[in-house]
């Protein structure tokens, strides 16, 4: 088995097996004898509420009364997202120039790896499949919303035999990869029947017609941290039963990718005294916009040896 000296345990009680161990991509395969999958997990691009918000900052517009500076000491920068200061301009906010250009750049970074994923798994919101279908090259001949430029140019190498498009990997929507629900208008998705003509490749079966969760279970207020976590290995959960494929991508928000490394928690034993120290920060840094982090995610339970895998009891921090 090769030794891999970085690697992420999810957290479990003392002398128990943990559920799932995750290991740095960049630093070799996945451990043998495991159920592994490779993946890559993508934090959508700028959204133009991302934009607005950082816009309203630096402009200091919560100084306009003494109501907006206590929403400005309340919420942080987001305050400019709630519906009673800017109504519902930002409800399922798309993706700006800027995070377009980002999104490019993930295209490009993929194409010189020449990574082709078996799946894409996505967050059902506007922003997540702009990002996946404009960063992932296998999803760029599916998607309604390219520039009229880039669809003219398909269409002319299809008809002259030029180049084709690969039959691309399938792209399913979940709900839990959606965004920290609280009370913020970008935290609110659109309609399945607005969302299915933009992205006809996309498979929404799971996802309900209306945005239930918006309205209903809010993930705000002191039990936050683990009502997220919860959903976060509800997720892992789903994404390991899923047969789909061994490399996948899943495109996914601030707060919950934030919150799915998070699961993940150092051991104390190290593989050597050469290892790195254990450094937390390094799996709660929070993602930028369009960033790619490429983990192995592996069951512990090993199949073929009863007991948990020694890959697992030896598994540090990132």
């Amino acid at each position: 088995m090769p030794l891999l000296a970085v690697g992420l345990v999810l957290a479990s009680t003392d002398g128990e097996c943990p559920t799932f161990a995750a290991f740095a991509a960049n630093k070799g395969p996945a451990p043998e004898g495991l159920r592994c999958k490779t993946v890559h997990l993508i934090r959508h691009a700028e959204g133009t509420h991302n934009a607005a918000e950082l816009m309203a900052d630096r402009r200091r517009l919560f100084e306009m009364s003494n109501e907006t500076r206590a929403l400005r000491e309340e919420h942080g920068i987001a305050w400019y997202l709630l519906e009673k200061v800017t109504g519902l301009k930002y409800w399922d906010p798309p993706l700006t120039a800027t995070g377009r250009r980002q999104s490019h750049r993930l295209w490009r970074e993929l194409r010189s790896s020449n990574v082709s994923f078996d799946a894409v798994y996505s967050s059902p919101f506007r922003r997540t499949l702009q990002t996946a279908h404009l960063g992932i090259p296998q999803l760029e001949c599916d998607y309604a919303g390219r520039r009229w430029w880039k669809r003219a140019a398909s269409w002319l190498r299809r008809e002259f035999l030029l180049s084709g498009c690969a039959p691309p990997p399938p792209v399913i929507a979940t709900d839990l990869l959606r965004e920290r629900i609280a009370n913020y208008t970008c935290d609110a998705r659109s309609t399945v029947s607005q969302l299915s003509p933009q992205f006809p490749g996309v498979n929404f079966s799971e996802v309900p017609e209306q945005d239930v969760p918006f309205l209903a279970a809010k993930e705000h207020g002191p039990k936050e941290h683990s009502l997220m976590r919860a959903r976060a290995l509800r997720a892992i959960e789903w994404v390991m039963a899923r047969p789909d494929g061994k490399l996948v991508a899943l495109v996914a928000h601030g707060h919950f990718l934030l919150a799915l490394t998070g699961l993940f928690q150092p051991q104390q034993k190290r593989v050597s005294e050469a290892a790195a120290p254990v450094n937390a920060a390094a799996a709660a840094r929070r993602f930028a916009n369009a960033e790619r982090r490429a983990l192995h995610i592996c069951k512990c339970e090993n199949d073929v040896q009863a007991g948990c895998d020694p890959a697992c009891e030896r598994a540090i921090t990132l």
